[in-house]
């Protein structure tokens, strides 16, 4: 019996440490656009976005700040809906795509007909 009551009194006793009843959760940052620098363990959330073709918000995005860098260095970012990932319009403005002609079309006024307008885009 005496095993018994020790372990009730241990078990009492760890209940009533606060510190052991409660972990704390760690502090969120707030950012329209999080870039990921600062603590890299520290937790920075996106607010909620429109979504698209809705008057609805998506969730709020919660990520470490080494997440959030390297979405920044792929140049991705969290579409609204908070599940997909997208190509960051930043990264498309600042590296725009090279395209040339698919072929080079004709050389005369016959070969004019035949002319393709499309473009390869790499």
């Amino acid at each position: 019996m005496k095993f018994k009551s020790a372990i009730v009194a241990m078990s009492f006793a760890f209940a009533q440490s606060p510190a052991l009843a409660q972990a704390e959760a760690p502090a969120k940052t707030y950012m329209a656009t999080p870039d990921g620098k600062g603590d890299p363990n520290a937790i920075t959330c996106r607010p909620p976005q429109k979504l698209v073709s809705s008057r609805m918000m998506g969730p709020e995005v919660c990520k470490t700040n080494a997440v959030w860098a390297q979405y920044a260095k792929d140049g991705m970012e969290v579409a609204a809906d908070g599940i997909h990932d997208v190509p960051s319009e930043k990264f498309r403005s600042l590296n725009p795509r090279v395209c040339h002609p698919a072929t080079m079309g004709g050389g005369g006024t016959g070969g004019a007909f035949s002319t393709n307008f499309s473009q390869i885009c790499d």
